[in-house]
Parts: structure tokens; sequence; C-alpha cells
């Protein structure tokens, strides 16, 4: 009866763990991901793991304090690895709005129903190329192994972060405006040359409405551009995601 009691409580804990991950984590958080669906698959999961983990060297609290504690820092290790995940993410939205304000598409916004909230269009597509790019990899797969080899390197109730593992995710959030430039650079420059471009007809040809014409030369401009460019975003994205799983392995280190 105790073994069975603390096989329970173990149980829990993992849940627990991989819970912080769904709530956090690209893809798996997604609104789109129906609730009872991110409910079966932390019970599977867990169901899984639990069996393959190896016996504690000392029994889980009985007290609901303690053991509640022990629960919270499961969570935060989920929840801290699904948002590293985020972070690339993020970095693409920011690259969105920077081409949008450039090309002329500033005022439009659509919705993502990923996030419930409007987002800059050329950040919306990009958003949607980096989703099926990591669906293509398995990546959803990738992020749930990794929530998995936790469990060998932190065991349940060995969480101890090391005192430079949240400045090391703050380091990498400022990666994020990084990656961004990159993604946003195709198109930045070529607008940048655009509006030189329409300067210099300006002082030529004063009788050009810039105003008029210059909005669909823009447009048409940053469309093209970013349709040439269609190869170097993958080689981009597949670098990004590489280091966003590189960055996990090496966190997962720093906090047990």
């Amino acid at each position: 009866m105790i073994a069975e009691i603390e096989i329970l409580k173990l149980f829990v804990l993992v849940m627990v763990r991989f819970t912080g991950l769904i709530v956090t984590a690209p893809i798996l958080s997604s609104n789109n991901f129906p609730i009872m669906g991110k409910i079966g698959l932390v019970g599977l999961a867990a169901y899984v793991v639990t069996p393959t983990l190896p016996v504690l060297p000392t029994p889980l609290p009985a007290d609901p304090l303690p053991f509640a504690l022990i629960g919270a820092s499961e969570l935060l290790i989920g929840m801290v690895i699904g948002l590293v995940m985020q972070i690339m993410f993020a970095a693409i939205q920011i690259a969105g709005q920077v081409m949008d304000m450039q090309s002329g598409f500033g005022l439009i916004n659509v919705f993502n129903p990923a996030f419930e909230t409007q987002v800059p269009l050329f950040g919306f597509v990009f958003f949607i190329l980096a989703v099926l790019y990591l669906l293509t990899i398995s990546g959803h797969h990738l992020m749930i192994q990794a929530l998995v080899s936790t469990f060998e390197r932190i065991p349940v109730g060995g969480f101890a972060p090391e005192t430079s593992a949240m400045g090391q995710v703050a380091a990498w959030g400022g990666l994020m405006f990084h990656d961004a430039v990159l993604l946003a650079a195709p198109v930045a420059g070529a607008m940048m040359l655009a509006y030189v471009t329409m300067g210099i007809m300006g002082r030529v040809v004063p009788q050009l409405n810039l105003f008029v014409i210059g909005f669909p030369l823009t447009i048409a401009a940053s469309l093209f551009v970013a349709a040439l460019s269609i190869n170097y975003y993958r080689e981009l994205l597949d670098q990004m995601f590489t280091s966003m799983f590189r960055q996990v392995d090496g966190l997962i280190d720093r906090l047990g």
C-alpha cells in the first residue's frame, strides 16, 4: 500500500512537469490544441515515463505543503524549458513587425488564433512557416523528448538551479533581437534601397507624387524580396531551431 502511494505521488509530480512544458512550449501551448488533448497528452506521457524512473533515495513528503513546493519546482522546470523554446517564435514576431513597418503593411494586422491576438502580416506568415517547418522535422516530438531527458539529469524533487541559469535565460532573450534582425534583414535592406531611390527620384522629378506610387512599390518590392529569400529563411530557421534545442540541453544541466 505504501509503495502504491509513492508511485501515485511520483506520477502526479511527473504530470506536473509535463504540464509546465505544455502551457509554455510553442505549438503544444497553442489554443488550437484542444484542452482535452493536452490533458490526455500529459497523462499519457506521465503514464509511460513514471515506470521507467528509478526509485527515489528518499520518500516523497506526505504533508501537503512540502509536496506542493516540490510540485511547484516541477512545474517551473517544464515552464522554463518551454519558455526558452518560445523565445524563437517571439523573434519571428519582432522581425515581422520590423518588416511590416518598413514595407507599408504597418497598418495591417491579422488575427493569430494560436495566441488569440493581432499580429503583423509578415510575422504571421513567418510564424506559419516556422510552425510547418518545426512539424516537418518532428520538433514537437523533440520537445517532449527533451523534457523526458530531464528526468535522468534532474530527478523528481531535485530542482537545484545554478545561480547563472536565470541569467543565461535572460541572455537568450537578448539573442531574440539578434535573430529578429537576421530575419528582417533582406526585406529591411531592400526597403532602405527603395526609399533612397524614391528620394532621389523625388528630387530629380518633383512632379512625381511619391505618396501615391510609394506604397504600391514598397509593398511589391517587399513581397518580391521575401519570395526570393525563401531559401535563406529556411536555412536561418534550421539554425534557429538547432540553437534552440542546444540551449535547452545546456539549460537542463544547470537546473539540477
